[in-house]
């Protein structure tokens, strides 16, 4: 095999899998448990005042299972169509 050979094999072999996750489940786990918890008081905060406050929470919880149903639903989405 000459240099270019090698050399262009080589370039074909370095180049990244970009269907590889970028970060590990564990990781991503914990930001959505942050980003929903976080979500979830922002969201109860926001509400008009005219509602007790445990209509607040309540509609603050429901939007925090709201995101884990969304996360939850892409990976198996994901988990099927990217089948080994």
């Amino acid at each position: 095999m000459g240099k270019k050979a090698r050399k262009k094999a080589e370039q074909h072999d370095s180049q990244p899998d970009l269907s590889a996750p970028w970060i590990s489940m564990h990781s991503g786990l914990i930001v959505m448990g942050i980003v929903s918890i976080g979500l979830s008081i922002w969201t109860s905060f926001q509400i008009t005042s005219d509602l007790s406050i445990l209509q607040k929470i309540l509609w603050g919880l429901i939007f925090g299972i709201s995101v884990w149903l969304v996360f939850f639903g892409f990976l198996l989405l994901n988990r099927f169509l990217r089948r080994k």
